[in-house]
């Protein structure tokens, strides 16, 4: 398929998948991990260091985070597509239940935060293959007085 031939359905069945998706970081059940996503799946953040590589090892990370910030709520702010990619803007509120441990400790403070960033989702066979984002994680640590 060339560039610019996606179907438009195909946009909007990929843009409803990414919204759902990226409720995963909060309280979308991992379930949906096996639905959306390839079982080789990449997962790309700054904040994570090395990539995370397989579905399975994206699911084990997504039970840290919300270990750490409990009770969290992800939406989508915006959503934009094209061809096979889906970029979504997302805010995700949770409080600061446990401690922190990456990349710097950060004792549990109890605190509310709020969690901003952009996430550019890569589908191929109706399936998500890579997500790739940028967060503002130094104003979670700001708002968790770690700075």
């Amino acid at each position: 398929m060339q560039k610019g031939e996606y179907r438009m359905g195909k946009i909007a069945d990929n843009k409803a998948a990414a919204r759902r998706f990226v409720g995963v970081w909060g309280s979308e059940s991992l379930e949906t991990v096996d639905e959306l996503a390839a079982p080789d799946l990449s997962v790309y953040y700054p904040t994570l260091g090395q990539p995370i590589h397989g579905a399975e090892a994206f699911k084990q990370l997504l039970i840290r985070i919300r270990s750490v910030f409990a009770d969290a709520v992800v939406s989508s702010d915006d959503v934009i597509a094209e061809d096979d990619k889906v970029v979504v803007c997302w805010t995700m509120r949770a409080t600061h239940a446990n401690d922190l441990a990456m990349p710097i400790h950060v004792p549990a403070t109890g605190k509310q935060i709020t969690w901003t960033g952009i996430t550019v989702y890569r589908f191929a066979d109706d399936k998500i293959v890579e997500e790739y984002g940028q967060e503002d994680f130094l104003g979670v640590l700001g708002q968790l007085g770690a700075l």
